[in-house]
């Protein structure tokens, strides 16, 4: 995945625990990650019918672009 594709608002899926899971980038953490790695922070419903949002911080080459999906600006 290259990073610079990856924008805030933008639509995402990864793999959380044994499926796959979509999530909206809400922000660029930068270069903090192992190694300089830049992580972005997703928020995500852990569960399909659950009201709670959740959040956890991805490398890009963790993420998947959902296809059909705009970013915001």
């Amino acid at each position: 995945m290259n990073t610079n594709s990856l924008r805030t608002g933008q639509s995402v899926r990864f793999k959380y625990g044994s499926r796959f899971v979509r999530g909206v980038i809400k922000e660029n953490r930068g270069p903090i990650g192992m190694k300089g790695r830049v992580l972005y922070l997703v928020e995500f419903r852990p569960e399909d019918q659950s009201p709670d949002m959740s959040h956890i911080e991805l490398p890009a080459d963790q993420l998947k672009e959902v296809e059909g999906t705009v970013p915001v600006k």
